[in-house]
Parts: structure tokens; C-alpha cells; sequence
């Protein structure tokens, strides 16, 4: 078991992983050595001896590198080490904290100071400037809403009052977990989304490389010969080119803080329910091979996504002196889509057993994809209305190259009871006639006991809930009148169907067996919200999930019903 609580490390330390052979790591290892060496990381010590790394990075894939990578399944040694180096060392950077921020620890009614953390999948950060603008800049966000009143198909018109509550929220956190964050893509207008986002925030950052985007559509290479169309394929030509100077291919999760970053982690899971290279390249000779029709060929290699890497976890600690532990340890995750729910369970049981032994509070979030079925439908129709730089390609032209019937069909092909189970998969399912995919998952995440005896935090009280509503979880994770508050939409939807609760936060802290002893209160998750209204406030909306957020009572708060 690995301890990443409290085991004093070092700012220059080495992540020894398996990945492409005792050989390929060996020389991984070397290839981060030297570039820490040529490249160090200063370093500050608070004043309880931890160190903050100033600034620390992998070596980055040169354009050619990202090309040889795509075209060639086996690479030299060289290659694949420096690909595995930049698959398991994290991105680390502090310079908020150097230049003086502060967390902000806002105020819960009178329960004291607390953590307040947000989780967002902000798909590639391609809205950037509405995302930056509703995290920063409440104001202006307004003004685009009230500019754009008219012509907003996205949702019924949220109030300002609304608006501001969330951005408030949004605003005042602490701690943002993102899932799906670029660098150097062209579709995110090649930014370095989490350090522009960090810049703008003055937060400190860490940044996990979950995959090498290397498909030849994002690096300039697809070939679109059989478009007969000659303006349409001039359209797609100039698309899909790229500059080979901005492309460096890499998309991860991200951990941003106004509390300062140390024992930073990069952990791909040893389980990876999904070959993003290998099984995404036979998928598109397959099908070619399978069809005759040009613009079914082309359709099938527009959905197509060849990727080096898998998924991962990117770990933080965090110094909170008026904890006990004065230390809590972040999580932050994203689970796999094509696989099925018993893939993603194997994947939560390698989280809980990196958690077990840690002997402070730690917070599990990000994007579960708690779809109850293996992302089919989420990844690959709903890439078709996905854009590039042109939304009004994808909203017309992507759609002409789809495969098979279109989104409403499929959505409600699900029935019944997967509009039950996709808003609520922590419901009991009946056996053989409404059985629940995902609730051996929450099953087995309320059942787990850490080293110590503490467990995750399923508890619902009404007193914590921002809408007053008690059941499993929702403390943490805001339930509606039936099931949760769904956190992703479908870009087609047809009443509950297509609308899913795929992002979540699991706290451990201080619960035990006896959920009524006077300290299990303590962290403990509080006013969970999700904030559709904010993400569907313009168009396009900002991502295709909502971000979410739950407060954690740093001191000690009275028992829910009870006068502090």
C-alpha cells in the first residue's frame, strides 16, 4: 500500500509505474531525471516542513514525435520512455502561492469555515472564454446571457438571482477538480487551458496527461479524397489542418487550489478497461472494410479517436492546519466510458485501495460515467454534434456524415428503466426485470472500510442538503425529486431521457460505523449543489456536464438539528 498522506518527500521525486517493459521504464526514468535536472523545480517550505514545488513539468512531444506515435504501433525506446514519462509525471505549479493567495475558506451559515470544492468536466475547455468569464467575472457573464436572450435555445431563461447564487458558489471555491482539459489542441485554439484558466484564477495548478491525441484528424494528416464534394472538402481540409508548431496533442484532468499543491501524483489505473490506440485503429479499419458508401467511411473516421494513454488519477495534498490530520488528500479521477459498469467498479477498487491507508480526510471526485452501459451512444453520436472550431459545421455538415438512425431514437431505444436508473444508479434495481448496471458501484463504495475504520460519507440530511432533501448521498451530491440532479445532457434529449448523473463526489473523513458520534460531522459533506443553469446560460453552453460542488466544514460544526 501506498501512503501519500504523510510520507515526507522531496520536490524532485521519480514515479516508478509499470508500463512498456522494466527497459522502457528504466530509460522513462532516466529521460525525467535529466530533464529535472536541466530543468529544477524551486521549492518553498511552509512552516511545517512541507515542500511546494515552484514549477515542475514533463518534456513535452515534439510534432514529428506526436506523428511517429500515431503512425507506428511499436517505437523506439527513446520515444516510448519519454511517452511514458509524460503518462506519470504530473505538472505541477505554485506560483500563486509564491506571489501571496490565500484561500478563501467561505463561510457556512454559521457551521464555520469550510473547504468548498467544484468538479467540472469542461469538454476540452473549447467555450474557454465563457468558462474564464463565469469563474471570474460575474458581470460580464451577465451581459453575454442578456445579449444572447433571444436566440438561447439551451434551457429556460435562469434568473439573475440564480445565475449569480451559482457564480457566487463557483467563484468562492477553493479546490476546482476539471476532467477533460487540453493542451495544445487545436479545438481549444491550441491553449494551455488549465494555466490559462489558473493565471486568471491566481490559483495554483496540477495537470495529469490522461491521453496523447494523436488520432491523424487532430494532427493535420486526414486524408478527405473521398469527399466528391470539392467546396466541402476544401471546408474540411482547412478545418482539420493544424499548426505543427502549437500541437502538442495532450489531454488530462487538472487540480486547481488556492491552498498550495504537494505530493502531487500522476497514477494510471493498472486496469484499463479500454485500448484508445490499438482498438480504436482496427475499429476504423473494420468498419471501412465493412462499408461501401464513401460518406459512411468517412463518417466512421470522423468518429474515431486514436489515443496513447488511458485513464488515470491525479493526486494532491493539501495543508489545512485547523484539521486534526491538518492535511486533506484530493482524488481527482475519471472512469472510463467503453467499458461496462463492472469495468468501472475494478476501477473504483484500485482509488479505494490507493485511499486505504491514508491517515487523513480525503475527497474523490470527477467524471464516473455512471452511464449504466459502455458509452456507446455517450462517446460516439454525441461526438457528431462536437466541434472543432466551427459549430455551425457540426451542427450542419457533421450531422450528413452520421452512422445508423439519429440521436432521439437511440435515447429512447434506453426505456423506461434506464430513465430511471440514469438520473438515480445508486437505486435498488429488481432482479431480472429492471436490474441496475451501476449499482454494484455504489454498492461496494458504501461498503468499503479504510485502514482506520472511517468510510465514505453516504448520508443524507435535510439540514445539509441545499433543497432540503434526505437519501443516499445526498449530502454530496444533490438529489432531485426522483434521483439525483443530472450533471450531462445528450445534445438531443427527450424529456428525462438522454440526461445522466455521471460526476460525483465521495468524501471519507471522519465517519465511522455509528453515523451519530460527535465528531462524524466534522468535514462532512455539506450543500451539495449542481449548477445547470450557469452551464446553459449561453449558447453553445459551456460543456456538455454541469459542474457540481460541496462544502466541507473545516472546525468542528454542531449535529444537524442542533443550535452551534
Amino acid at each position: 500500500m501506498t501512503r501519500f498522506g504523510r510520507t515526507p518527500r522531496t520536490h524532485l521525486e521519480i514515479i516508478f509505474l509499470p508500463a512498456c517493459g522494466s527497459a522502457v521504464a528504466a530509460a522513462g526514468q532516466l529521460v525525467l531525471l535529466l530533464a529535472l535536472i536541466l530543468c529544477p523545480g524551486a521549492s518553498a517550505q511552509n512552516e511545517n516542513g512541507a515542500d511546494y514545488i515552484r514549477s515542475s513539468q514533463p518534456p513535452l512531444l515534439t510534432y514529428q514525435e506526436l506523428v511517429t506515435l500515431s503512425e507506428q504501433e511499436t517505437v523506439d525506446p527513446t520515444l516510448a520512455a519519454k511517452l511514458h514519462t509524460l503518462l506519470t509525471t504530473p505538472f505541477v505549479n505554485n506560483e500563486a502561492y509564491f506571489s501571496g493567495t490565500k484561500p478563501l475558506q467561505p463561510d457556512l451559515d454559521g457551521r464555520g469555515p469550510s473547504l468548498r470544492i467544484v468538479v467540472w468536466n469542461i469538454e476540452r475547455g473549447i467555450e474557454f472564454d465563457a468558462i474564464k468569464s463565469s469563474l471570474t467575472d460575474k458581470q460580464a457573464f451577465l451581459a453575454k446571457v442578456h445579449g444572447e436572450a433571444t436566440s438561447n435555445t439551451n434551457s429556460e431563461e435562469a434568473s439573475d438571482q440564480v445565475l449569480n447564487a451559482q457564480m457566487d458558489v463557483l467563484q468562492s471555491a477553493d479546490v476546482l477538480v476539471l476532467n477533460e482539459v487540453d493542451w495544445g489542441m487545436k479545438r481549444s485554439d491550441y491553449r494551455a487551458v488549465v494555466k490559462d484558466l489558473a493565471d486568471a484564477l491566481k490559483m495554483n495548478w496540477a495537470y495529469g496527461v490522461e491521453f496523447v491525441e494523436i488520432d491523424p484528424k487532430m494532427l493535420g494528416l486526414q486524408s478527405f479524397a473521398n469527399v466528391k464534394n470539392e467546396a466541402e472538402r476544401k471546408e474540411l481540409e482547412e478545418l482539420f489542418s493544424v499548426d505543427k508548431d502549437r500541437v502538442l496533442g495532450l489531454h488530462g484532468t487538472a487540480i486547481l487550489s488556492r491552498y498550495p499543491l504537494r505530493d502531487v501524483k500522476l497514477v494510471p489505473f493498472q486496469y484499463q478497461a479500454y485500448d484508445w490506440y490499438d482498438s480504436e485503429k482496427k475499429y476504423g479499419s473494420l468498419e471501412t472494410g465493412k462499408r461501401k458508401a464513401a460518406n459512411l467511411i468517412f463518417g466512421e473516421e470522423l468518429l474515431r479517436e486514436v489515443r496513447r494513454g488511458g485513464r488515470t488519477n491525479l493526486i494532491a495534498t493539501l495543508d489545512i492546519p485547523q484539521l486534526p490530520e491538518r492535511q486533506v488528500t484530493i482524488i481527482a479521477a475519471h472512469l472510463e466510458n467503453r467499458t461496462t459498469p463492472k469495468g468501472r467498479v475494478k476501477e473504483m477498487d484500485e482509488i479505494l485501495d490507493m485511499a486505504r491507508s491514508i491517515p487523513n480526510p480525503v475527497v474523490i471526485a470527477g467524471d464516473m460515467n455512471t452511464t449504466g452501459h459502455d458509452g456507446t451512444v455517450l462517446n460516439i453520436k454525441s461526438a457528431l454534434v462536437k466541434k472543432l472550431n466551427d459549430p455551425a459545421f457540426w451542427a450542419t455538415q457533421g450531422v450528413k456524415y452520421a452512422t445508423g438512425v439519429g440521436l432521439i431514437m437511440d435515447v429512447a431505444s434506453f426505456g423506461f428503466k434506464t430513465a430511471k436508473f440514469q438520473a438515480d444508479p445508486t437505486a435498488s434495481g429488481v432482479p431480472l426485470l429492471a436490474a441496475n448496471p451501476e449499482q454494484g458501484f455504489f454498492k461496494d463504495l458504501n461498503k468499503y472500510r479504510f485502514d482506520d475504520g472511517t468510510r465514505i460519507d453516504f448520508r443524507g440530511n435535510a439540514e445539509l442538503s441545499v433543497n432540503g432533501r434526505t437519501g443516499t448521498l445526498s449530502n454530496s451530491n444533490e438529489r432531485a425529486s426522483k434521483g439525483f440532479v443530472t450533471t450531462f445532457d445528450l445534445p438531443r434529449t427527450f424529456a428525462a431521457l438522454g440526461k445522466f448523473r455521471l460526476d460525483w463526489i465521495f468524501v471519507r473523513a471522519y465517519l465511522k460505523d455509528n453515523p451519530e458520534t460527535a465528531d462524524s460531522y466534522r468535514f462532512a459533506p455539506s450543500f451539495a449543489r449542481t449548477m445547470n443553469e450557469v452551464n446553459n446560460a449561453l449558447d453553445p453552453r459551456l460543456s456538455d456536464h454541469a459542474p457540481i460542488s460541496v462544502d466541507l466544514p473545516i472546525t468542528q460544526p454542531a449535529l444537524p438539528g442542533s443550535k452551534k
